[in-house]
Formats: structure tokens, C-alpha cells, sequence
């Protein structure tokens, strides 16, 4: 690996963390169900839940993460996004809710 090839990666890496930092900060910085905070346990999701099908409709951001948030940017970070914590988005999309949800929920009855 040359030198150059080092720095490149280098700066690829920061530039990537630095994207996701921005786009999630733009967001709200914080899960939106369960209040995490940590930056690589966040990720952009869907309000309305169609992420599968707007990845479906453009490949080019199928994979989502730096090229999804580079689009999200440009586009002036469109409203219908909010930010999930990867456990609570992946039970929002196996499940369509989060338990963190039922347990707010027990909380306020209690």
C-alpha cells in the first residue's frame, strides 16, 4: 500500500464520520424512541416507514449510510426522516413498533 493510497483512506475515514455526524445532528443527534446518543449506534430512518421501497426505487442508495446521507445533504435534509438507534429500527421494521415504545407506555399508566 503506498502513501498516498494511506492517505486517501485516512481521509475518506474522517470525511464518512464527519457526513454521518452532520447528518445525524441535522436530525435531532439522539434515537427519537429511546434517547441514545452514542453516534455509531445511530442511523437516518423513514418516518413513514417506506426505506425498503425508496431504496428499491434508487439502487444508486440501496445500501444507505455515506451515499444516503450525502443525498440527504444536497437535497437540503428533506423533512419525513428522523433518527433511530439501530436496535430500535431494526424492531420498528421486524416488529412495526419498539418495545421501548410499550415500556414508556407501562410507565405512564403505573
Amino acid at each position: 500500500m503506498t502513501e498516498i493510497q494511506t492517505q486517501r483512506q485516512v481521509y475518506r475515514k474522517a470525511y464518512n464520520k464527519r457526513i454521518k455526524q452532520e447528518t445525524i445532528t441535522h436530525y435531532g443527534g439522539i434515537c427519537a424512541c429511546c434517547g441514545e446518543s452514542t453516534i455509531e449506534f445511530l442511523a437516518i430512518d423513514h418516518i413513514d416507514g417506506q426505506g425498503n421501497i425508496a431504496r428499491r426505487n434508487n439502487s444508486k442508495y440501496a445500501s444507505g449510510g455515506v451515499p444516503y446521507y450525502q443525498k440527504l445533504k444536497r437535497e437540503g435534509y428533506p423533512q419525513g426522516y428522523r433518527v433511530l438507534c439501530h436496535n430500535c429500527n431494526q424492531s420498528f421494521g421486524a416488529w412495526g413498533y419498539c418495545p421501548h415504545q410499550t415500556q414508556k407506555e407501562k410507565h405512564i399508566v403505573n
